[in-house]
């Protein structure tokens, strides 16, 4: 992010809060917001939000206008599939149980709870 947007990135997401935990190896705690924020993201999503700010910002310029860094959440959104892509996947509904579906789940849990409780006998 520092190499794409340089000082704007630095001044308002600094790794370290002061020149102390600099030495101390204390990250500062906007990084450590990013880091719990973004821990699930797979290296598709880490590539996709990054191709995306990179586009945005190409777009940006192209019309004679600055970019700004993404907060957290923005990145995030960054990293999702478009709907409609190829990676954005469609779930079917799930179907409701039929009416004896309740039934037959008591009568499976008697029956198991039986088995176990001869075990004990």
């Amino acid at each position: 992010m520092a190499q794409l947007y340089g000082h704007k990135w630095t001044s308002q997401r600094a790794l370290y809060d002061s020149e102390q935990g600099e030495r101390n190896g204390v990250y500062g705690e906007d990084f450590m917001l990013w880091a719990r924020k973004t821990h699930g993201l797979s290296d598709k999503d880490w590539a996709r939000g990054m191709e995306n700010i990179e586009h945005r910002n190409i777009e940006a310029a192209r019309r004679g206008e600055s970019s700004w860094p993404p907060n957290y959440a923005e990145f995030l959104g960054l990293c999702q599939p478009s709907p409609g892509s190829a990676a954005h996947n469609r779930f079917k509904p799930l179907a409701l149980p039929d009416d004896g579906a309740q039934e037959r789940a008591r009568r499976c849990g008697e029956s198991e709870l039986a088995k176990m409780r001869g075990l004990f006998q």
